[in-house]
């Protein structure tokens, strides 16, 4: 097992996903299997957000509650988007499917880190996958989590400066 981060939106005192299968409820303390969303004729998954690549699993941020590419503008200024709050997460790392993930990046012999992902989703397990060249770091994506807790503001502040980052505010009127 280890410990990592997840974005997820709150409403109601209920946890959702960002964007894939949305509408559904996350449980808190308990083990959750992921669910693949439904598909696109062109082989994409349905989000909130429209089509997007189709990685199934459950897509944490190992390390720190941070986020350089999910965020609202105000003012010129990035903020933590309204309604999101970051949770604590364990996943299962019983089993690694970085090498699988890694070779799947390559065709005629030349690597792209865009392709290096599982068409399925991994069980008892996880691997590392960089969506953009602006993300820092990587996701973790793994079959099942655990949602352990919600964490303050003053949490996310803090972990993120012990380790060199500023954690995204949230946009508050009058800013």
């Amino acid at each position: 097992m280890a410990i990592g981060y997840k974005l997820f939106r709150e409403k109601n005192g209920k946890l959702y996903p960002l964007y894939v299968l949305a509408n559904e409820e996350t449980s808190m303390n308990v083990w959750l299997d992921a669910k693949s969303g439904p598909r696109t004729d062109r082989g994409k998954v349905k989000s909130k957000l429209g089509e997007l690549a189709y990685r199934p699993g459950w897509h944490i941020n190992d390390g720190l509650p941070y986020v350089n590419h999910i965020y609202t503008m105000h003012n010129g200024q990035k903020y933590l988007k309204d309604g999101c709050v970051w949770c604590e997460v364990e996943y299962k790392t019983d089993k690694s499917y970085e090498e699988e993930a890694r070779l799947a990046g390559f065709k005629n012999g030349k690597f792209s880190p865009v392709r290096a992902q599982l068409p399925y989703i991994p069980k008892n397990g996880y691997y590392r996958y960089k969506t953009s060249p602006q993300m820092d770091g990587a996701w973790i994506i793994a079959g099942e989590i655990k949602v352990n807790r919600i964490l303050s503001d003053a949490e996310v502040e803090e972990i993120c400066k012990a380790n060199g980052y500023e954690a995204l505010r949230r946009w508050q009127k009058g800013a």
